[in-house]
């Protein structure tokens, strides 16, 4: 089985709530806080193998802020395509997807993953290559978003804009190449929300099919925000505009 190693206090007792399979914590001796008992105590509950051992053999594990606790997890699942599309459409009058083209900043997909399951984005399709990780950076930044929100790895994005077209789920690609604002654009209905690379932005190919483009508006010289805050604020407005 593919394993994944995953670090802090937080993300382990998330992977453990989501139902994911645990394999082996290590906890660091001595550590004393309220998050660590409580880790500690549903650890126990779930007759999760743990073991205490000293911080060097926890930094091995990890360069990262470990905060004390260290798990090997079955690896994050990801999703066909399809049959996840399929799925969200007959479950959801108006889903939101989102389409990340380029972004390879773990911490950034993680952010991401953290907004998307704080305002109900119904999945997340990557793909395969030029797209980061899923990582114990990704997991630990997720805040336990990456449990959450279903994962789809593709081979071309491309694929899955023309499927969600033949549902007829238009797709809007957030770029700074157009005058429409996120705020002109009608939200309420199923979209697939479309984020480029803080570098590039959304890739040629992509911008040539999506259905519509909006930019979120800023002051003067200012171009553009870190593309998790983008994601963010998109988010937000799709779930103002639905309230």
């Amino acid at each position: 089985m593919e394993t994944l190693t995953i670090f802090g206090l937080r993300a382990i007792l998330e992977a453990i709530q989501s139902g994911k399979s645990i394999d082996r914590v290590w906890l660091l001796k001595g550590t004393k806080s309220t998050l660590f008992e409580e880790l500690l105590h549903v650890l126990r509950t779930n007759n999760i193998a743990f073991s205490f051992v000293p911080v060097e053999r926890l930094n091995r594990f990890s360069d990262k802020n470990h905060q004390g606790a260290v798990a090997r997890i079955a690896a994050l699942a990801t999703h066909e395509m399809e049959p996840l599309i399929e799925k969200i459409m007959e479950a959801k009058k108006n889903p939101i997807f989102v389409l990340l083209d380029g972004i390879t900043d773990t911490r950034n997909f993680g952010a991401i993953l953290r907004s998307a399951a704080a305002t109900g984005v119904d999945a997340v399709f990557i793909p395969t290559s030029g797209s980061a990780p899923l990582n114990g950076d990704v997991v630990k930044t997720s805040a336990g978003g990456a449990f959450k929100v279903p994962i789809s790895k593709v081979q071309h994005l491309k694929d899955v804009v023309y499927y969600l077209k033949a549902h007829e789920v238009p797709t809007l690609g957030i770029t700074e190449k157009t005058p429409i604002t996120i705020y002109e654009e009608d939200l309420k209905g199923p979209i697939a929300l479309v984020f480029g690379s803080e570098d590039v932005g959304i890739s040629g190919g992509m911008l040539k099919i999506i259905d519509r483009k909006a930019k979120i508006p800023m002051v003067e010289g200012i171009d553009s925000l870190n593309v998790s805050v983008a994601c963010a604020v998109v988010f937000y407005e799709t779930i103002r505009q639905r309230v």
